[in-house]
């Protein structure tokens, strides 16, 4: 189960319609700051019937059980047992939901349901889209129910066959779903291509499962982006790892280009003082100082114009995606 803004409330409602004797692991992924000491598992076991703990790195998974990623710790699943890393932040979260989904897609597929809760943006989705190819099915909240609907609205863009229902009904929908899902074939044999590009001497190098490399920069690292397509949605892949689903990608290269405007201003503007400190400095040169006042005037009134800019942006550039 995954879920961001609004997903707590959709949890709890979730959680006090399964049955105390549920037959299989529930993991939990919701969007938390990295220094937040988090009380879900506490609020999660008073809303129902199963406990709830906060994961615990090497532990198995058992049938009953709720398990629930810590703050800045993507919540995998290895072999049965839980696996808690520090790897590089995916849709600019630690943990994503997409971290967790890819996991149990490769280990468990056709014996998993993935349940998108309300939410911001889009992880998720291609972690439903993962899961779905590898024979696992998908539960939506109905995006009408969620307080934000973004990111049910993309789960079911990539999984439109996914079933959709408002939180208080979607923990009879997972018992029904689940039933159906414990007949699967079983563990997959998918694994993910390993990141091999320093053993390789090619520097257009492409896994085996990206479909082209791009000419965008990775906003966390600044490392190129491959593109994944997975047919109803894409994701973008750096060398070392961090990865971005499209409406999270843009999120990120908008914060991206908000710090470089602000370090081009704050650049300009010690530019001009250096310039204005050579004017006094060269006062018996008057070609020399006529350059380097000119060169201030330049780089402050260019400064004021961008930081004036930045100040007067009342209004979000991009379409509300929740409301």
């Amino acid at each position: 189960m995954g879920g961001s803004a609004g997903g707590v409330e959709a949890l709890v409602d979730l959680m006090a319609n399964l049955p105390g004797d549920l037959a299989a692991c529930v993991l939990v992924t919701l969007h938390i700051p990295p220094d937040a000491r988090s009380r879900l598992p506490q609020i999660l076991s008073r809303a129902g019937r199963l406990p709830a703990e906060a994961a615990r790195d090497d532990v198995p998974l058992e049938p009953g059980r709720v398990v629930v990623a810590p703050p800045d710790r993507h919540l995998l699943v290895v072999d049965g047992r839980v696996r808690l890393s520090a790897g590089p932040h995916i849709n600019r979260h630690r943990p994503a939901i997409d971290a967790m989904l890819g996991s149990v897609a490769r280990w468990a597929g056709p014996r998993v349901v993935a349940v998108i809760l309300s939410g911001s943006l889009d992880d998720g989705a291609v972690g439903a889209t993962l899961l779905r190819r590898r024979g696992g099915c998908v539960l939506v909240q109905d995006p009408r129910d969620a307080t934000f609907p973004s990111m049910p609205r993309a789960a079911l863009a990539a999984v439109p066959d996914a079933v959709v229902a408002p939180s208080r009904v979607l923990g009879e929908a997972l018992v029904t779903v689940l039933a159906q899902a414990q007949a699967g074939t079983g563990a997959t044999t998918y694994d993910e291509p390993r990141n091999a590009m320093p053993d390789i001497d090619d520097p257009g190098f492409l896994r085996a499962d990206e479909t082209r490399l791009t000419r965008l920069a990775c906003p966390d690292c600044g490392g190129g982006l491959a593109e994944v397509d997975l047919g109803a949605i894409s994701y973008f892949r750096c060398h070392v790892g961090h990865r971005y689903s499209p409406q999270a990608l843009e999120a990120a290269q908008r914060d991206s280009a908000e710090r470089k405007l602000w370090a081009a201003a704050a650049a300009l503007e010690e530019h001009a003082a250096v310039a204005r400190h050579l004017v006094g400095r060269l006062s018996s040169d008057e070609v020399a100082t006529g350059r380097y006042r000119e060169a201030a005037d330049e780089s402050a009134e260019t400064a004021r114009m961008l930081a004036d800019r930045m100040h007067d942006r009342t209004t979000d550039p991009v379409p509300p995606t929740d409301g």
